[in-house]
């Protein structure tokens, strides 16, 4: 677990308009502010991605997500009672940030289980963005070693764990007819 400084600097580091590496409930994550859009597209060039190819956004709880999309109570207890790392695509809100949504109006989101996670996206008061740690093409770092290779010259910080980080990336399902996108 991180330190309360370490999360502290995160969060001024993503205020900032930083890029951070953190670790999620799945794999390692590039992450920063959803609501800068020039940090957004830092991410797609750090990983060498298009700019159309949709993020996930890793939220600690519910409400830093209210304001992004629209859920009835129902969808709301479906995602907050979901157990295992599930990415949920749901329809945007008109007055969220056009550099979030899909071609279709859609924002993916999905609650972390990830202790520090939810402390940053507490300190910050909003979701974060979310992207595996790896340039387009190659394997997600799985360790504090990997993401130094990858990243030590282009992002502003490492909030590494020292475990290694083995999961797959999370289930991702279309919330409004319950299609499983990716397993």
């Amino acid at each position: 677990m991180a330190s309360n400084f370490l999360i502290s600097r995160a969060a001024h580091i993503v205020r900032q308009g930083g890029i951070i590496a953190y670790p999620t409930d799945t794999i390692y994550g590039l992450g920063c502010d959803p609501y800068n859009s020039d940090a957004v597209a830092s991410i797609n060039d750090i990983k060498q991605r298009p700019r159309s190819k949709q993020f996930i956004l890793l939220a600690g709880d519910i409400d830093q997500i209210a304001s992004l999309v629209e859920l009835d109570e129902d969808q709301q207890q479906k995602i907050t009672q979901t157990a295992e790392p599930t990415s949920w695509v749901i329809e945007a809100r008109p007055t969220a940030p056009a550099w979030l949504k899909s071609e279709s109006g859609t924002i993916t989101i999905r609650l972390t289980q990830q202790h520090d996670v939810q402390r940053l996206c507490l300190a910050l008061g909003h979701a974060i963005i979310s992207t595996s740690a790896n340039p387009s093409g190659k394997r997600p770092a799985r360790n504090s070693l990997e993401l130094h290779k990858y990243f030590h010259h282009s992002i502003d910080m490492i909030l590494a764990e020292h475990e290694l980080l083995t999961a797959s990336p999370s289930k991702v399902i279309r919330l409004c007819d319950n299609h499983v996108i990716r397993q």
